[in-house]
């Protein structure tokens, strides 16, 4: 390997001079820089000598493309044939910064590889044009390096809780060059359109790519033009937005997609997503199918995306509620995402529209489930059931019945039948009827709730009381309910201040349990 004082003299001979005798050293550095080699240590070798020699041939071919020794010359002959040969020598370069980027070990060289690279893109646009000055931008030279950075893989580079990308060379391009230059973006997405790889980093990396705010088309993106002169086809925002949506919709469909990543699309899908999407609908067999093979909150994140989709853009997906109600199970009741299910099951139930025995249903599920959750869960519901009702009185029926109340003025034979309808009382509600219309809540009873009143935790019988009461409160504000668990629940009661001591009596006892069991004849 060439030192660096030695890189920098033959460069020199490049640089300096304007024989095209001294080109021969450029094929002499091309020999040293070749694919980089991993000591045992799992370090590049030569590594500073390595970043010397690409940013040193890049400097070079710069040089070279400003005498226009890499621009086809027009006819035969010597001129021709040596435009050929620099033409060789710089492929060679450019194969050769790919293979350091694409090398299985992460390393500054191949940060300072992309920057060479991306570098002789912008040279390319300028002197690779069909004439001087004319709009060009060279893809496909974009696309290899698109290409060889969806390679570059290294151990343990995607970050479990997110599921996105923290492969340095790829977070490099991404936050130097893809957010910041609109061309790029625009060329990006569409040489990746039927072009994405198979690899497991896929789906990690794309989303490394897009989760962010500064789009093509976003209305606030603050964006610049990476090379001099682009063409003007980079200004069809509708093409962007139909490559931009078939690479999603590839993405969504690998099955290697890890469940922090669903989390993750999720997350980002109402504002980094859909807005860039011509057609949003086209999302509903992703959700769907995240519904019915997700776990834990996927399922839940699913019917929030396609809510979205049927209050934003008039998708029809009547089974909604029905899945819904089939995700309300004493299982949700002890997950750490109990307050995230009660926030959107809270939205998606907002509308006063909704059919009484639908509501009735969840409402009905929800109290039935209160019985044997944990008081946090509880502390929850309550609010949650006082909000529906009030929401739609005509569930009202289920805390106060006429048919079951007695009349002063009734005749002995009318209360022995409402006695004998007390006494015989089944509940009919059907707790095993997954579809919500038909489980026959709105003629049962919220008999769990008067159960509640009685809780052994304070807090829960005390608030469970207001079902007791005149319904006078407007409705309660979910968020002060929603984020209550054992350890604030206890917190509360110990720092509670009471005004008034309650009053105790004790026995004071010299002995282990007061002598009681001395008394006692075996």
């Amino acid at each position: 390997m060439l030192t660096t004082d030695e890189i920098k003299e033959r460069c020199k001979l490049v640089l300096n001079g304007s024989k095209k005798k001294n080109y021969n050293v450029v094929v002499k550095l091309l020999q040293v820089f070749g694919e980089p080699k991993i000591d045992n240590e799992g370090e590049v070798e030569h590594e500073t000598e390595l970043r010397y020699l690409a940013l040193s041939l890049a400097h070079v071919f710069v040089k070279i493309f400003e005498r226009g020794h890499l621009v086809s010359a027009s006819g035969s002959g010597k001129e021709h044939e040596f435009t050929d040969w620099c033409r060789k020598l710089y492929s060679s370069f450019k194969s050769k910064l790919l293979q350091c980027i694409a090398a299985p070990v992460e390393s500054s060289l191949g940060l300072d590889c992309i920057d060479a690279y991306m570098r002789m893109l912008e040279q390319e646009a300028e002197h690779f044009s069909s004439q001087p000055g004319a709009p060009f931008f060279p893809n496909k030279t974009l696309k290899k390096l698109v290409q060889a950075l969806f390679e570059c893989t290294h151990e343990s580079d995607i970050d479990a809780s997110t599921g996105q990308s923290t492969n340095a060379l790829w977070l490099h391009f991404v936050d130097t060059y893809y957010k910041r230059y609109v061309d790029v973006q625009f060329y990006t997405q569409a040489e990746l359109v039927g072009g994405l790889p198979d690899s497991p980093s896929v789906a990690a990396k794309w989303l490394a790519l897009c989760n962010h705010d500064n789009h093509y088309d976003s209305e606030d993106a603050d964006l610049e033009i990476f090379v001099p002169n682009p063409p003007s086809a980079m200004e069809n925002e509708a093409r962007f937005k139909s490559n931009f949506e078939s690479n999603w919709l590839h993405v969504l469909s690998l099955t290697s997609l890890t469940d922090a990543q669903y989390k993750t699309i999720f997350l980002i899908l109402h504002k980094r997503i859909t807005p860039h999407f011509q057609q949003p609908t086209k999302l509903m067999d992703f959700l769907t199918e995240s519904y019915d093979h997700g776990q834990g909150v996927v399922p839940l994140l699913a019917l929030n995306g396609l809510f979205d989709l049927m209050r934003r853009h008039n998708l029809e997906y009547p089974n909604f509620y029905t899945k819904l109600y089939q995700l309300v199970t004493a299982d949700m009741m002890h997950t750490k995402y109990r307050s995230r299910f009660f926030r959107l099951m809270d939205l998606f139930l907002s509308s006063t529209h909704l059919p009484a025995n639908l509501v009735a249903s969840f409402i009905k599920r929800l109290a039935r489930l209160s019985l044997d959750a944990p008081p946090a869960a509880i502390v929850s519901v309550i609010p949650f059931v006082y909000n529906l009702m009030k929401r739609h009185p005509s569930c009202m029926i289920m805390l106060h019945d006429p048919a079951f109340i007695a009349d002063p003025f009734a005749t002995q034979q009318q209360r022995e039948s409402l006695d004998s309808a007390k006494s015989n009382y089944v509940d009919p509600f059907d707790s095993t009827e997954q579809n919500p219309e038909v489980t026959r809540a709105i003629d049962s009873s919220l008999w769990e709730l008067e159960t509640l009143m009685s809780h052994y935790h304070p807090n829960v019988s005390t608030l469970a009381k207001i079902f007791s009461q005149p319904f006078q409160k407007l409705s309660y504000n979910m968020e002060d309910f929603l984020d209550w668990s054992y350890d604030s629940l206890l917190a509360a009661e110990s720092t509670r201040k009471m005004k008034v001591l309650p009053s105790l009596e004790f026995d004071r006892f010299e002995t282990l349990f007061g002598g009681y069991i001395e008394n006692i004849e075996w």
